[in-house]
């Protein structure tokens, strides 16, 4: 049995499909999850729309926790190629449908953070400007 590491690339079977993710059997012989939002760069509504069990897939070992559980990516084998070094294409100008996003749900909640911020901030005001007109 080998030793799996983080950032290794590995093989398996989807053994089980839940809404959350699909478990996937290694060639080492444990079982690891690609959670859903690791499955594309595309929305996936349901995992069943993507994987089915039976599929053979390759994913990056994204971290092995304490208690053994194994954390998988099919989708960071994909996200790695769009990420160029050096100058050039920088920007949003060449961007077509927002596939080459960079950053992870981090990025994402931290929008939505300041956006949530700049929402409740517009109806502070707008509700101080209705009530100083009454």
């Amino acid at each position: 049995m080998s030793q799996l590491a983080e950032g290794s690339v590995v093989s398996g079977e989807v053994v089980a499909i839940k809404p959350f993710g699909a478990f996937v059997k290694l060639e080492t012989g444990e079982t690891g999850l690609v959670h859903i939002s690791q499955i594309s760069s595309k929305f996936v509504e349901k995992v069943e729309d993507e994987l089915s069990v039976g599929s053979a897939i390759k994913a990056k070992v994204l971290s092995i926790d304490p208690s053994g559980k194994i954390s998988l990516s099919i989708k960071a084998l994909t996200d790695d190629r769009p990420q160029r070094s050096g100058g050039g294409g920088g920007g949003r100008g060449g961007r077509r449908g927002g596939g080459d996003r960079r950053g992870g749900p981090g990025d994402f909640e931290d929008m939505m953070k300041k956006w949530m911020k700049s929402s409740e901030e517009r109806l502070s005001a707008l509700a101080a400007k209705q009530k100083k007109g009454r």
